[in-house]
């Protein structure tokens, strides 16, 4: 139910309102039926423009899409020709033997008539030059077998097929005639035919083989000169021991054991290296029952120990290779090799047992070996500590070095080795000292010099790097003269340059003897010195050499002796008046020539008087 409105204006407003109500809904509720019909049909062309678009795309994809490959790893010989033909293509990319036999088999089972027949006649043809190059390889490696199979495997269609026949027949008859001359070589070694050997060797160089002339003609080489050595030490071994002397058949001993067991002298060493060894041991024998066993050990060692047959022998052999073992050259500090060779060595005469004529002196040995062999595991152990090279462990190397008494056998190299790492230990506390005073050095100023000098000295008399720090010192001194005497030689320079010779020589004087720059000074005053006196003699030997000119010598000579001896002109004065005392000798004696000649012919006129007195008397 509504309440009626009473108040007439209440009413008008209403009414009015309710009628302008429709006039505003009307416009927005009726819409023109042509206009929205235009826009469905547009959207359905639209739709339709996009699907068959996309269909058309997708069908030229289809079109243009290449077919899936095939997978090689599921290939099998019900596959597809055309499938084995591309995985065949793929395999021989590598260029592998078995890849390109498996292609080739493939495709030379295929005759004309087959669909692939063309589409493989190129690869066929690559693959088959490819297995013969592999063939080729084979054979100048030496496998010849190896080599014919992969011909083999080369179809007939293949146009290489005819020449890799005609190089298989070639190569098997090279093979044939390098083998009949292999056979001939052994045969001539057999013989003894050296000289008939190295020349069936040589016809191996006419083939063309790398087998046989770069693998087979060097070890035939090798083998026949290895055969002859061999034999030339038999023959040589046999003649000395036909002479009976002991040491000889040592050497002839020698000389058979260099013989090679596979060579055709070895049947005829072997019994004669067994008898030479049983003499030998005999001779051992007769030197350790006179009481040599130093003797006896130094022929023993020198024998095969596996030919030793009686309990004796084997004993003493064990004794003296024993000997050897434990014999060695005791270097600075022991090595791991020394160590494992007395163990084998004390091993060794541990095995002769207390019936042996051996064991007691083999148990004298074990008891200085046993010793030997504490000390030098001890040494070993410190020598390890010592080799980090730092103070803790240098020190732990020495307390341990020094554990080995004076009665201990390795005591003397126990003391050497302390006194090395003493001195290491020295050198770690001592360079730094060193170190600092090298930093202080590098001022170069004066103070600085001193203060290096200074601490180098802390390092004491006798200490490892005394004499370093002492040459250090000496270095830095000089230095220290350097600096104190340069402004008086720069002074004594610059007063030569002036021309105030004498100045300089003062100048430079000043620096006494044993100074850094005293050598350097006593130079520069030597040269100004003899500027010095060259000026001042100088033009007396002018003077002398006018003289001279005038032919006054004796007055040149008179007034060059004026220059002293130990002046910078002497030697040149003095030549010179040698020159002019000749020339002044000379000139006289031309002038008493004339007064002979004088004299001469007055004797003769008496002579001519005298005798025409005679002829008027007669």
């Amino acid at each position: 139910m509504t309440a009626t409105p009473t108040d007439p204006q209440q009413l008008s407003s209403s009414a009015l309102a309710e009628a302008k109500q429709p006039a505003q809904r009307g416009p927005k509720m009726t819409k023109p039926k042509g206009k929205g019909r235009a826009w469905f049909w547009a959207t359905i062309w639209l739709m339709l423009l996009a699907a068959s678009s996309g269909l058309g795309i997708w069908a030229i994809a289809l079109i243009t899409r290449l077919p899936p490959l095939p997978k090689c790893d599921d290939i099998s010989v019900f596959s597809a020709d055309s499938e084995r033909l591309y995985c065949a293509r793929q395999s021989a990319v590598s260029g592998s033997e078995r890849d390109l036999v498996a292609g080739l088999q493939l495709t030379g089972a295929w005759d004309d008539k087959h669909p692939l027949y063309q589409d493989s006649e190129e690869v066929t043809n690559r693959w088959a030059k490819g297995l013969f190059k592999l063939a080729q390889q084979r054979m100048q490696a030496g496998n010849l077998e190896r080599a014919a199979q992969l011909v083999g495997y080369i179809p007939a269609r293949a146009e290489i097929h005819a020449d890799a026949k005609t190089a298989l027949e070639r190569w098997e008859a090279e093979w044939t005639e390098g083998t009949e001359i292999s056979t001939a070589v052994t045969a001539a070694v057999v013989n003894q035919n050296w000289s008939g050997a190295r020349k069936q060797l040589r016809d191996m160089k006419l083939l063309s083989s790398d087998y046989w002339l770069k693998e087979r003609h060097p070890d035939l080489g090798q083998y026949i000169q290895r055969e002859e050595d061999d034999r030339r030490n038999l023959i040589k071994a046999k003649t000395l021991a036909s002479s009976g002397n002991m040491d000889r058949l040592l050497e002839a001993l020698t000389l058979v054991r260099q013989v090679n067991v596979q060579s055709q002298a070895w049947p005829e060493a072997k019994p004669l290296l067994a008898d030479w060894t049983k003499t030998l041991l005999n001779y051992g024998f007769q030197k350790w029952e006179q009481e040599d066993l130093e003797g006896a050990i130094a022929i023993i060692q020198q024998l095969p120990v596996n030919l030793a047959t009686e309990p004796e022998a084997k004993d003493l052999v064990l004794f003296a290779h024993a000997q050897r073992l434990a014999t060695f050259q005791q270097d600075w500090a022991p090595t791991y090799g020394e160590v494992l060779n007395l163990m084998d060595a004390i091993q060794a005469l541990e095995r002769i047992g207390s019936e042996s004529l051996f064991y007691g002196d083999a148990q004298t040995k074990l008891a200085l070996w046993s010793k030997q062999l504490e000390d030098l595991q001890q040494l070993y152990g410190a020598t390890l500590a010592a080799n980090f090279n730092q103070k803790g462990s240098l020190q732990l190397a020495v307390e341990q070095a020094q554990e080995i008494g004076p009665e201990r056998p390795q005591r003397q190299q126990a003391q050497t080795l302390v006194a090395h790492w003493s001195k290491e230990i020295q050198r770690i506390e001592d360079r730094p000292l060193l170190a600092r005073a090298a930093q202080l050095a590098d001022k170069g100023d004066k103070a600085s010099l001193e203060a290096a000098i200074a601490e180098a000295r802390k390092i004491e008399q006798g200490r490892a790097l005394r004499v370093d720090a002492q040459t250090k010192v000496d270095q830095w001194t000089k230095q220290i003269q350097v600096l104190e005497d340069q402004p008086l030689y720069s002074q004594a320079l610059d007063l030569a340059s002036k021309g105030k010779l004498r100045d300089a020589i003062k100048e430079a004087g000043k620096i006494q003897p044993g100074r850094a720059l005293y050598s350097q000074a006593q130079v520069s005053i030597k040269e100004w010195t003899t500027s010095i006196q060259v000026a001042e003699d100088r033009p007396i030997l002018n003077e002398a050499e006018a003289l001279a000119y005038q032919g006054r010598l004796s007055d040149a000579i008179a007034v060059a002796a004026r220059i002293s001896s130990g002046r910078a002109l002497y030697a040149e004065a003095r030549s010179s008046i040698a020159i002019w005392d000749a020339e002044r000798a000379y000139s006289q004696s031309l002038q008493e020539e004339p007064a002979a000649s004088d004299y001469d012919e007055e004797d003769s006129s008496n002579e001519d008087d005298g005798y025409a007195e005679e002829d008027d008397y007669e």
